[in-house]
């Protein structure tokens, strides 16, 4: 019996008796409190406690007797973070206090763990990860420079925001598999999900090659290489401090801040770019968005469903990395002044409730209180900071369409065009700029579509054509 969480937990059950006592009498009294199965803990919802803390003598899946950490107790149950990283539940008559350190596994001991649960896989470690993988050792090399070099870049980083970090004092586990089919038999993830950081598990788990051959496959793996920086980021910044595991930030800022750090340079030696460098690919999904925003027109909506969001489609994450960048770049005090506050987040503590339409609105709240309610002005200074953004284009090898558009306004012709790497893409735009005119300009509009042999050649075309039509 663990006396002294016992003597600790007293007075919170007592208390914990009394709220539920008197929702009987009074549904007004309700306290709402997030439910630890949506993390896959299996313990009921039940007052949440932090008053609670130490180690704790645990045994882990194999019976042995070791040192956990409290991470944070849920009525009579505590979730421990155990020596290899990951948290499990235990009730309090599971455990006994100690004053013995809470030490993270050595990396010799957790290999030999993921020897034992992988024994086809090459297993490797460095400074702060264990890699554990069957895919080719280009892949698994690239997913290694790339995340050791970000734990340091990371950390700078969030030293600069003056958030208070350390080193991750548990091994960092990365499990990749050389095929989706072997990931799909492993994680049980919604189709589309290339890869995953499990906040209960504590590792990264990722596959090097689809099922079916991609479509280019140089952009497939600049999307893949990514992906490994975007997930390393959620790892990273669980494991230092910046975000408390199992708290719960605003979508928004959780994934767009795992696309700021994210940004990879593709080439002959595949790295780490850095914080803020601009994210080629979420500025390529944004192109049709950015073009076909002029400032008069932006009344704030993007902001808005962003910040509120409890999920995100692709288009979502990179308005996320939009917001994200805009804010660190342009509003970066105030940004610095959001992160400190959102890093001070408990386990279990933030947005839990939904409303009607299934969005945060309270996310609101509190990004009003850092940057101010006129949402409309913020997004007609995201889009003029994105228009100013030069990037490496994904696509710019491949065949552009330059669209066009001549308007008459009285005796005299003006044109409008840009540059697009699909043909969807090319008409949407003319078919937004042509119900931006009046009647009697959209029955004389000249409309044209071209295609180059790449970007470069495109946008040559596309600056000649607007000079001789300005």
């Amino acid at each position: 019996m663990f006396q002294s969480i016992n003597n600790l937990l007293l007075p919170l059950l007592c208390c914990l008796t009394f709220i539920y006592s008197s929702q009987a009498l009074n549904a007004q009294t309700r306290v709402k409190v997030p439910d630890p199965r949506a993390f896959g803990f299996d313990i009921p919802p039940a007052l949440v406690s932090y008053n609670v803390k130490g180690n704790v003598e645990v045994r882990d899946n194999d019976g042995k007797k070791v040192v956990g950490r409290i991470h944070v107790t849920v009525g009579t149950n505590l979730i421990i973070e155990m020596p290899d990283g990951t948290l499990v539940a235990k009730n309090v008559t599971e455990l006994k206090k100690t004053d013995a350190r809470f030490t993270g596994m050595a990396k010799k001991e957790l290999e030999q763990r993921k020897r034992e649960e992988f024994p086809s896989f090459k297993i490797r470690s460095s400074n702060h990860y264990v890699f554990v993988y069957n895919t080719t050792d280009e892949f698994a090399n690239v997913t290694m420079r790339i995340l050791e070099s970000m734990v340091p870049g990371i950390m700078n980083h969030s030293k600069a925001q003056r958030i208070k970090v350390k080193s991750p004092d548990v091994p960092l586990v990365v499990i990749m598999f050389a095929t989706q089919k072997q990931y799909a038999e492993y994680s049980d993830v919604p189709n589309g999900v290339v890869a995953f950081y499990d906040i209960k598990q504590n590792h990264v788990v990722m596959y090097e090659k689809p099922d079916r051959p991609p479509f280019k496959q140089e952009i497939y793996y600049r999307q893949a290489i990514s992906t490994i920086a975007h997930e390393g980021a959620h790892q990273i910044l669980h494991n230092i401090g910046v975000q408390q595991r199992l708290s719960r930030w605003p979508m928004w800022l959780s994934e767009g801040i795992a696309e700021y750090y994210a940004p990879t340079e593709f080439g002959k030696r595949l790295k780490w770019k850095g914080a803020g460098v601009i994210n080629d690919m979420r500025m390529f999904e944004l192109e049709s968005y950015i073009k076909a925003k002029n400032a008069e027109q932006v009344d704030g909506q993007m902001v808005s469903q962003t910040v509120v969001a409890a999920r995100l489609t692709s288009t979502g994450y990179a308005s996320a990395w939009a917001l994200t960048h805009y804010l660190a770049t342009r509003k970066r005090s105030n940004f610095n002044a959001f992160i400190k506050e959102v890093s001070q987040l408990r386990p279990l503590e933030g947005a839990i409730e939904q409303s009607s339409n299934g969005t945060f609105e309270s996310n609101k709240e509190l990004f009003s209180k850092h940057f101010g309610e006129d949402f409309g002005e913020l997004e007609r200074d995201l889009v003029t900071h994105l228009k100013r953004q030069p990037y490496d284009h994904p696509f710019s090898e491949y065949a552009h369409f330059v669209s066009s558009i001549r308007i008459r306004s009285g005796k005299k012709y003006y044109g409008t065009a840009d540059v697009f790497h699909s043909r969807e893409l090319a008409i949407q735009w003319q078919q937004q700029q042509i119900n931006k005119l009046t009647q009697e300009q959209q029955n004389t509009a000249q409309i044209e579509l071209q295609i180059f042999v790449n970007r470069k050649v495109a946008e040559s075309y596309a600056t000649q054509w607007l000079r001789a039509n300005r």
